[in-house]
C-alpha cells in the first residue's frame, strides 16, 4: 500500500476533487421487476440517483444484486413494462405460445425510467454488452418551458402496446411499443430499441394525472389513456382512445371530455380498474368509481377512516395491485390502498366493477409517501408488501391472513438531514483503549412520527444477525469451524476452547434451532486445533491428542484415532476437499510436520495414510496455512511431493512483537495466471501482507517455492491485539481486538491493490448495536435449492454470544442509529466530554384544540452507546432519578451550538453555548433570542454520567443565529448585527456598538485570527475584520448567493488560508488569499447534485494524495460528500482521466452528445473540479480497459485523444507517481487507493 508523501514545499491549490461517500437512502419507488430472467424475482429499489436491483429469496429476505448510479440526471418517474406477460383474466396458455422467441433466460420485463435531464430510459438486465445493464436512451422535446418539461408524468398500457410521457402541463406524448417477439429478439442479442413510434398531443391546463385504462376484455383492441387537466378552477377528464387496427388513429385519437364534480376536483389518487375500462378517483373525503362512457355518473363509496381515534380519513398516497392467481382475476380485481401513516386495507371490485369487499389490514407503522408495492413470492399464505417514505424507515412486511403486518426486514432511511457532525481519526473514546483509526460520521435525521435518531454512517460489509443464543460453559472461544453439508441442508459448528470443544448442528433457515451434538469432555477432547468436512460428508477434528472422525448420518461409524503418546501436536489444518490434515509436532526428537491422507473405506470407516515421511523443522511453529492451487504447484493431492517455508516478518518496529498468530492466502485469476497474496497476523495487531510468485520454476520447468517467491509489502498496524485472520473464497476475513476487517484482492490482481473494508455486525431488533469482544468466527456458503443463490453465513462469538449472521458480498452503508424522544435540529461533537451534543424538539398538544407548540432539550450522548436516549422527563429531574439537562421554553427552538474552550491566565475551562430563537406569545412573526452557557463534567463517581449547571443566560432582541469563540470572547450575531459576550477581565476589550452590520441572518460563522468569515443566508461569503475592538468589513464575495455552511482549511502546504463554502444549487466554492481586502474570488469550484447544509473537517485523507485534510459535506437528502484538495500535478493528471471518461460511453453513459462533446471538458477546464463518482467507475475496471482506450486514439469518439494527449499523460503519471513502466497499472493502484472509502 502507498505511503504518505511527504510535502517539502508549500503548493497552489489547483484543483477539487469530490468523492460521494453516502448514496441518498431516499427511496422513491420499489418496483418488483425480473429484469434479469423469469427465474430471478428481482427488485428494483430506485432513489433520487441511483438504481438498485435485489433479489427476493424464498426465505423471505432481499439480497443486493447489483448498482446502477450513472445517471446525468435525477430520476423523477419509474414504470415497469411487461414484455411477456398478459392481462389478469387472459388464458394462461396464450403468453408464451404467442411470442416465437420467448425465451426462459431473457427478462419478461424492462424497466421504464424518466429523468429530469429530459430524457426517457428503458432498460434490463444482460450479462451480454460492456456492463450488468442493457439501455436506451429517447431524448424528450425540449419546446416547453423549462419548468414544464417533459417526464411530470410517465404511464404504461396494461398490454405493453405504448407508453406515455408528460409535461407537468399542456403536453403530453405517446411512444409505440414495438412488438413484444421483436423485443424479445433484440434481448438474446443484448441490444435494445423499444419505439415503433411516438405521437405528441397538447391539452389545455395542469395535468394532474395520467393513466392508461384496461380494455374491456381480450376482443376489446383499443388503448385507452386517461388525463385528469385543471384549468381556471376546473378539473376535466380526458379520454383518449386508439384502435389498434389502425394506424391513422395514432394522430387523430378519439377524445371523451368531462368536468368532474366539485367533490372530485382535487384527487389524491387515480387507480385504473382492470374491469369495465373504469377507474378510481379518491380524495381525502370521498372515493368514486368513473368509467369512461358514464364519467356524468359516478358510483361513490363513504371515506375510509382507518383510525378509529381520527375523525379525518388522511390522505392516502399509494396503491398496489397484488398478483393473483387465474381463476380469482376471472372473478375479482384487489387492490391494495395505503395511507400516509401506514394503514392499508384491501378493496376487491367485481366484474361489474363495482366495489365488493373492503378489509381493514391493519398498519405498516411507517410513514409511507413514496414507495408501496406487492411482491409476488409464491407465498400462498400472505402478501409481501414493500414501503418506504421520505421520513422514516421503511420495510419488507409479511401479510398473512387475518393478521397485522409484520416485518422481516427495514429499509434505514436518516433522510432528512438538518445536522451532522464528524468525530475525527486519531481521538480516543470513551471506553475504547485506542484512539479511532477512521473519521467518524454522525448525522440527525427527523421522522414524521415525531421520534428522530443519530445516525452513524459506516461503509463496509454488512454482518445481519438472524440468531443468537449461549453457549454454556463456552467462555472464551480459541477457535470456531463450520461446514456445510450442501445436499443434507446442514450446518455444523465448532467452537472450542482452551478446555473442552462443542459440535452444534443447525439449518440455513434456522428452523429448528441450533442443537448440540456431542459432549466432547466424554470423549476425552479438549481444545480443537482444526476441523474440516472431506467430499464424502466426514466431519474431521484434530486436537492435541486425538484424530476424530464424525459421521453425521450414521453416529455409529464415527470414531477417533490416538496420536502417539510420546508426540504433542502443535498446530495443525484440516483440508477437506484434498482429504488431507497437515500438523507439526514435538517430541524428543525434534520439530516435524507431518503429511496425513484420510482414507474413507466403502463400509464407511475411517482411516489415516502415512503418506509421506515427516518434514523435520528448525524451529516449533505456532500456525500453519495451506492452500490447494488446483494446478501443478503446491497440490498436495495430484503430486507426490510437497514444500514448505517459513516466514520471517522485517521492517516492524522495535517494540513490537513479531510473533505470527495465523496465516491466510487469498488469489485470484487474471490473464489465465493465479495472482496470490499471503496474509500473515500478528500477535502485536499488526498485519503483513506477502505477495506469492506463482510463476517460479526451476530448470526442469518443475514448481519452486520459498523465500524467492516471497515479496513482503509494507505492513498494516491495526490494534493491539492478536489479528485471527482466515481465508473463505477470494476474500480474507480477520478479527483485531473489537474490530472485523474482510481483505480483498483488486480485480486485475495487481499485487500492490489489496483492500480493507470493515465488516459490521448488525442487529435489526437494535439497531445501535455493535459488538465489543471477538473471539472467533468463521464461514460457510448455503447455496439455495430452487433460485440457486448462494448465501454466506458467518458464525462469530461476539461478546458471550454466539451470533449467526447473513454476510452481503459488497461493500455499502451500513448504518448504526441511535434513537431520540425527539426530532433533532443540531448536532456537535464536544473533544472535552468525548460525547456528541444533540437538541431537539418535543411536540406537545395544550388544552386548546389544534394548539400545537415545540419544547427543545439538549442531551449528551455517547457516541459508542447502544440504548436510546431517554426522554428528559422534568419529574424525575425533580426527584433527582435524572440529571438536569438545559431545555427552552414553549416555542423555543435551538439554532447553534458551540463546544467552547476558553483560557485565562494560563488555565482552561469548558464552556457549553446554546443559542435560541423564541416565538413571542400571542405574535408569531416576531422571534426574540437566548444565549446559555452551560458548564457540562463527566461526573467523578461514574465517568459515562455528565452532569450539568446552567452558569449565564442572556438575551437579545433578534434570534442567535450564529457563533464563534475569539479568545476569551464570544462573537454572536443576532438577527443582522454582532454582538460579544465576555468576561469582565477579558483580554480583549470590545467597544460597545458593533460598526460591522450583516446584509442578511449568518448561517456560520468562523473567526481565524483577526478575520471573522461569514457565511449568510442570502450573500454568500463576507469578511470581517476585527480592528481595536470593532468588527469592520474587509471583503466579500462580489455575487449574492445562498449560502448553507463553511469550513476553514488552514495553510498547512498550501500557500495560503482556504475557505469552502456550500451554497444552494449544489455549489462548492474555495476562496484563496482570504487577507486580501476587496471582492473575493472563488477558485475552484464544484457543481454537485445536491446541496451540502454541513460542511466538517476530517483527519483521514487518501495516503495518495499530498493534501493532509479532508471535508465531509452533508445534503440534506443523507448523501455524503468527500472534499479533496489537489496540486499541480494530481490535478493535471486525474484532469486528463476524466476527459478519457467523459468522452467513453461506457463510463459515462447518460451524457448527451452535445455535451459530452462540446461542453463537458471545458467546464473541468474552467471550474478545476474533478468528478470522483466518473473516476470510479473507471477504477471498478481493470488497467487493461485504459490500455484499450489509449491505444483507440484518433477513432471513433477519442477521436481528440491524440497521441501526442497520450504521451501528456504518461508524463503526468510519471510526474506524480514517479514511475516508468506500466503506467496504466500504477494510476490504477493510485487511483484505487484515492477513492476507497474507510470510514
Amino acid at each position: 500500500m502507498s505511503g504518505n508523501k511527504p510535502v517539502t514545499r508549500p503548493t497552489r491549490l489547483q484543483g477539487l476533487l469530490t468523492q460521494p461517500l453516502i448514496p441518498s437512502p431516499v427511496i422513491n419507488w420499489i418496483l418488483p421487476a425480473r429484469l434479469r430472467d423469469k427465474d430471478h424475482n428481482d427488485v428494483a429499489f430506485i432513489g433520487e440517483r441511483r438504481i438498485q436491483i435485489k433479489e427476493a429469496l424464498p426465505s423471505g429476505h432481499l439480497q443486493d444484486v447489483v448498482e446502477k448510479s450513472d445517471f446525468d440526471g435525477s430520476l423523477i418517474g419509474a414504470k415497469v413494462i411487461n414484455v411477456s406477460t398478459e392481462l389478469p383474466w387472459e388464458s394462461q396458455a396464450q403468453s408464451e405460445s404467442a411470442l416465437p422467441y420467448y425465451n426462459d433466460n431473457l427478462p419478461p420485463q424492462l424497466l421504464f425510467l424518466a429523468t429530469d435531464s429530459n430524457e426517457l430510459l428503458f432498460m434490463y438486465c444482460s450479462e451480454l454488452g460492456d456492463g450488468p445493464f442493457v439501455s436506451y436512451n429517447r431524448p424528450l422535446p425540449r419546446d416547453v418551458n423549462i419548468a414544464d418539461k417533459y417526464g411530470k408524468h410517465i404511464a404504461v398500457d396494461p398490454k405493453s402496446r405504448a407508453v406515455a410521457v408528460s409535461a407537468s402541463r399542456d403536453f403530453f406524448g405517446v411512444l409505440w411499443l414495438k412488438y413484444p417477439g421483436e423485443l424479445q429478439m433484440q434481448m438474446a442479442q443484448g441490444k435494445l430499441n423499444p419505439l415503433e413510434s411516438e405521437n405528441f398531443f397538447q391539452v389545455d391546463g395542469d395535468i394532474l394525472f395520467m393513466e392508461f385504462l384496461y380494455p374491456k376484455d381480450t376482443n376489446d383492441k383499443r388503448t385507452i389513456l386517461l388525463l385528469i387537466v385543471h384549468r381556471l378552477g376546473t378539473t376535466r377528464s380526458m379520454v383518449f382512445e386508439w384502435d389498434e387496427a389502425s394506424t391513422i388513429s395514432h394522430v387523430n385519437p378519439k377524445i371523451i371530455s368531462t368536468c368532474l364534480p366539485p367533490q372530485d376536483q382535487l384527487p389524491s389518487m387515480v387507480i385504473p380498474l382492470a374491469k369495465e375500462s373504469s377507474y378510481l378517483l379518491i380524495t381525502t373525503n370521498s372515493m368514486a368509481m368513473y368509467t369512461p362512457n358514464c364519467s356524468s355518473r359516478p358510483m361513490r363509496y363513504p371515506p375510509i377512516i382507518p383510525d378509529a381515534e381520527s375523525s379525518e380519513a388522511g390522505l392516502w398516497t399509494r396503491w398496489a395491485r397484488p398478483s393473483r392467481n387465474w381463476m380469482y382475476s376471472q372473478r375479482y380485481d384487489g387492490i391494495f390502498l395505503c395511507q400516509e401513516k401506514g394503514w392499508i386495507y384491501y378493496l376487491e371490485f367485481g366484474n361489474d366493477g363495482e366495489l365488493e369487499t373492503q378489509t381493514s389490514l391493519g398498519q405498516l407503522h411507517c410513514d409511507v409517501d413514496t414507495a408501496f408495492d406487492i411482491l409476488d413470492m409464491g407465498h400462498e399464505g400472505g402478501d409481501f408488501i414493500l414501503a418506504a417514505g421520505s421520513q422514516g424507515d421503511g420495510g419488507l412486511f409479511v401479510q398473512e391472513a387475518r393478521d397485522h403486518p409484520r416485518c422481516v426486514q427495514r429499509f434505514v432511511n436518516w433522510a432528512p438531514v438538518p445536522d451532522a457532525a464528524v468525530i475525527p481519526s486519531n481521538t480516543p473514546g470513551l471506553v475504547k483503549d485506542t484512539p479511532y483509526d477512521h473519521d467518524r460520521l454522525f448525522v440527525c435525521s427527523t421522522s414524521a412520527s415525531g421520534n428522530g435518531a443519530i445516525t452513524e454512517l459506516r461503509y463496509g460489509i454488512e454482518a445481519q444477525i438472524g440468531v443468537s443464543a449461549a453457549l454454556g460453559g463456552l467462555s472464551n472461544i480459541r477457535g470456531m469451524w463450520a461446514v456445510s453439508l450442501g445436499a443434507r441442508d446442514s450446518i455444523y459448528l465448532l467452537a472450542s476452547d482452551p478446555l473442552s470443544s462443542l459440535l452444534l448442528h443447525t439449518t440455513p433457515d434456522m428452523r429448528d434451532g441450533i442443537t448440540a451434538l456431542q459432549n466432547d469432555g466424554e470423549l476425552e477432547i479438549q481444545q480443537t486445533l482444526a476441523m474440516d468436512c472431506t467430499p464424502s460428508g466426514v466431519i474431521v477434528r484434530v486436537t492435541d491428542k486425538v484424530v476424530h472422525f464424525f459421521f453425521p448420518t450414521a453416529f455409529y461409524l464415527s470414531s477417533c484415532i490416538q496420536h502417539d503418546p510420546h508426540v504433542f501436536v502443535t498446530a495443525a489444518i484440516v483440508d477437506g476437499p484434498s482429504s488431507t490434515i497437515i500438523m507439526t509436532t514435538r517430541s524428543e526428537k525434534g520439530n516435524f510436520l507431518k503429511l496425513l491422507r484420510i482414507v474413507v473405506t466403502e463400509g464407511g470407516s475411517a482411516s489415516l495414510s502415512h503418506h509421506e515421511a515427516p518434514y523435520p523443522l528448525q524451529k516449533e511453529p505456532i500456525c500453519i496455512a495451506y492452500q490447494n492451487w488446483g494446478g501443478p504447484w503446491i497440490n498436495f493431492s495430484r503430486h507426490q511431493r510437497w514444500h514448505s517455508a517459513i516466514i520471517r516478518v522485517a521492517d516492524t518496529a522495535q517494540d513490537m512483537s513479531k510473533a505470527i498468530e495465523s496465516l491466510a492466502v487469498i488469489k485470484t485469476l487474471s490473464d489465465d495466471k493465479i495472482h496470490a497474496f499471503l496474509f500473515c497476523g500478528l500477535r502485536s495487531g499488526m498485519l503483513v501482507p506477502f505477495e506469492i510468485d506463482t510463476n517460479t520454476t526451476n530448470v526442469h520447468g518443475d514448481p519452486v517455492f520459498g523465500f524467492r517467491c516471497l515479496k513482503q509489502r509494507a505492513p498494516r498496524h491495526l490494534g493491539q491485539t492478536s489479528i485471527n485472520i482466515k481465508t473463505h473464497n477470494k476474500f480474507a476475513f480477520f478479527t483485531c481486538g473489537d474490530d472485523f476487517w474482510r481483505v480483498s484482492f483488486a480485480p486485475d490482481g495487481n499485487g500492490f491493490d489489496y483492500f480493507l473494508s470493515r465488516v459490521w455486525i448488525t442487529d435489526q431488533n437494535c439497531p445501535a448495536y455493535f459488538p465489543i469482544r471477538f473471539s472467533g468466527f468463521d464461514l460457510v456458503d448455503i447455496r439455495d435449492k430452487l433460485s440457486r443463490t448462494i448465501t454466506t453465513y458467518m458464525f462469530c462469538f461476539a461478546d458471550g454470544q454466539l451470533l449467526v449472521c447473513s454476510l452481503d458480498q459488497e461493500a455499502k452503508v451500513v448504518p448504526r442509529r441511535i434513537d431520540i424522544p425527539g426530532n433533532p435540529s443540531k448536532l456537535t461533537y464536544s473533544d472535552h466530554l468525548r460525547c456528541l451534543i444533540v437538541s431537539y424538539s418535543v411536540a406537545q398538544v395544550r388544552e386548546m384544540p389544534l394548539y400545537l407548540y415545540r419544547t427543545a432539550c439538549v442531551e449528551f450522548v455517547d457516541p459508542d452507546t447502544q440504548s436510546p436516549v431517554v426522554s428528559n422527563d422534568m419529574n424525575l429531574v425533580t426527584q433527582g432519578l435524572l440529571p438536569w439537562r438545559p431545555h427552552g421554553v414553549a416555542g423555543e427552538k435551538v439554532t447553534c451550538i458551540l463546544d467552547w474552550m476558553p483560557y485565562k491566565d494560563g488555565n482552561a475551562y469548558h464552556l457549553i453555548a446554546i443559542g435560541t430563537s423564541i416565538s413571542l406569545p400571542h405574535q408569531p412573526t416576531t422571534r426574540q433570542g437566548r444565549l446559555m452557557l452551560i458548564q457540562a463534567s463527566r461526573d467523578v463517581l461514574d465517568p459515562e454520567e455528565i452532569t450539568c449547571i446552567d452558569k449565564h443566560t442572556q438575551w437579545f432582541n433578534d434570534p442567535v443565529y450564529a457563533m464563534t469563540a475569539y479568545g476569551d470572547s464570544l462573537i454572536i450575531v443576532s438577527g443582522k448585527k454582532f454582538f460579544t459576550v465576555s468576561s469582565r477581565n477579558s483580554q480583549t476589550k470590545w467597544v460597545r456598538n458593533i460598526t460591522g452590520v450583516l446584509p442578511s441572518p449568518a448561517v456560520a460563522i468562523t473567526v481565524q485570527g483577526g478575520l471573522i468569515y461569514v457565511t449568510t443566508s442570502r450573500h454568500s461569503l463576507l469578511v470581517y475584520k476585527i480592528v481595536n475592538g470593532d468588527i469592520v468589513m474587509h471583503g466579500s464575495d462580489p455575487i449574492a448567493r445562498d449560502g448553507l455552511s463553511h469550513n476553514f482549511l488552514e495553510a498547512n502546504g498550501f500557500q495560503s488560508d482556504l475557505l469552502f463554502v456550500s451554497t444552494r444549487g449544489g455549489a462548492i466554492r474555495t476562496f484563496t488569499c482570504l487577507d486580501q481586502p476587496g471582492d473575493l474570488v472563488p477558485r475552484p469550484t464544484a457543481n454537485l447534485p445536491v446541496s451540502l447544509i454541513k460542511l466538517a473537517g476530517g483527519c483521514k485523507p487518501p495516503a495518495a494524495l499530498t493534501t493532509t485534510k479532508t471535508f465531509y459535506g452533508f445534503g440534506i437528502n443523507g448523501s455524503v460528500y468527500r472534499l479533496l484538495c489537489l496540486d499541480a500535478k494530481e490535478w493535471h493528471l486525474l484532469r486528463l482521466l476524466l476527459n478519457i471518461c467523459l468522452r467513453d460511453e461506457v463510463i459515462c453513459p447518460s451524457l448527451a452528445r452535445r455535451h459530452r462533446y462540446l461542453d463537458a471538458i471545458s467546464q473541468v477546464e474552467n471550474s478545476k473540479h474533478i468528478d470522483g463518482n466518473i473516476l470510479a467507475r473507471l477504477a471498478s475496471r481493470d488497467s487493461k480497459y485504459l490500455d484499450e482506450v489509449l491505444m483507440a486514439c484518433n477513432k471513433s469518439q477519442f477521436k481528440d485523444l491524440t497521441p501526442d494527449t497520450v504521451h501528456m499523460f504518461f508524463e503526468a503519471v510519471e510526474d506524480v507517481l514517479e514511475v516508468y513502466d506500466n503506467h496504466t497499472q500504477a494510476v490504477f493502484s493510485w487511483l484505487r487507493n484515492m477513492l476507497h472509502i474507510e470510514i
